[in-house]
């Protein structure tokens, strides 16, 4: 929650307030659709979904909602090859690419039961996913 707050202050500051809208929702009752949105407008949804070491494939049903609506994601997801080839695999089957990956270590805080350690460096790749010219909002 502070990470929303720091953006929603950051928002206000810069007076991006009508363009910018920072949401933190249960991805379980969240809802939305591109068609209540203006054709023009373009879509960039930023998350950081479970990585999906708890349980397998977590970050499956964020990306889903997030591809539903947007039409630029970026997402932050566990550097490693066997996820890659699944986050690859996964976006090519939605019509959506891999636009860019940015290697990044995520220093990460005791936040849940299961953290054994104070803090932990975490090597993570940030994705920049774009659709396929044929998945375009019309």
């Amino acid at each position: 929650m502070d990470a929303i707050k720091v953006l929603k202050g950051n928002v206000k500051d810069l007076d991006l307030e009508a363009v910018i809208l920072p949401v933190c929702a249960d991805i379980n009752r969240f809802e939305i659709s591109a068609q209540i949105f203006p054709k023009e407008l373009n879509i960039t949804t930023i998350m950081n979904p479970p990585f999906g070491v708890q349980k397998k494939t977590a970050d499956r049903f964020f990306l889903q909602k997030a591809f539903a609506f947007s039409d630029v994601v970026y997402s932050i997801h566990l550097a490693n090859e066997k996820v890659h080839n699944f986050i690859s695999k996964f976006v090519s089957s939605k019509n959506w690419n891999i636009n860019y990956i940015l290697p990044f270590n995520l220093v990460l805080e005791r936040s849940f039961p299961f953290h054994t350690k104070k803090t932990k460096k975490v090597a993570v790749n940030v994705y920049r996913f774009i659709k396929n010219k044929k998945n375009k909002k019309i």
